[in-house]
């Protein structure tokens, strides 16, 4: 059963989370919500590639997972109990990562966006799961991968949470950027009080 729960988790985010929230942004606001390769930058270009391939890896990789897991060579102990512990964790990673995601995104309303619009100012969201972390999306996603990586534990997937982790953040912080140059003092004055990723850690000085 485990072998199939890497292939279901992203799908699941990628039907909901990527494609229902898209659908109901175009029919509550009329805006279009993914933004990718839209860029003039090379760097955001680059970025919205590989967040592209990302997706395309690990679909690729559950896969074969789910048909083929002969093909694989699994990381880690081969003990029954450590592995169903493992298992497990990694499952509440992955199922928990989608959850908040999808709220996440359902409570930006129609700030939500996937990539950077450059002009646009909806509306800074700083409340319900906004009140405790300023990125509760991108966190899903590393809660996702490493969820992932723990149901799937191969050296691509290890590879993927750590390139998962460093798109992240270097996503985070040209986002941050467009938010300081959007709203100004009234995101300035929200990151010093809220953690970037965590509660109490990572806010502006």
């Amino acid at each position: 059963m485990w072998r199939f729960l890497p292939l279901a988790g992203v799908v699941l985010f990628a039907a909901v989370g990527v494609w229902w929230r898209s659908w109901l942004q175009r029919r509550r606001y009329g805006t279009r919500a993914i933004l990718l390769f839209r860029s003039t930058s090379r760097g955001q270009r680059l970025r919205d590639g590989l967040a592209v391939s990302l997706l395309v890896l690990l679909v690729g990789q559950g896969i074969v997972a789910a048909g083929w897991p002969e093909l694989l060579s699994p990381l880690g102990a081969d003990q029954r109990t450590t592995l169903e512990i493992q298992y497990a964790m990694g499952a509440a990673l992955l199922f928990g990562g989608v959850a908040l995601a999808v709220i996440a995104q359902l409570q930006l309303g129609a700030s939500w966006r996937i990539g950077i619009e450059e002009g646009a100012s909806p509306g800074l969201v700083t409340g319900g799961l906004y009140r405790f972390c300023r990125n509760p999306i991108f966190l899903a996603m590393l809660l996702i991968v490493a969820g992932y990586a723990l149901l799937l534990p191969t050296r691509l997937s290890l590879a993927l949470l750590v390139g998962t982790y460093i798109g992240v953040r270097q996503q985070v912080a040209e986002e941050e950027a467009y938010l300081l140059r959007t709203y100004g003092d009234g995101y300035r004055a929200y990151a010093r009080l809220v953690g970037r990723f965590l509660p109490g850690i990572g806010r502006l000085g």
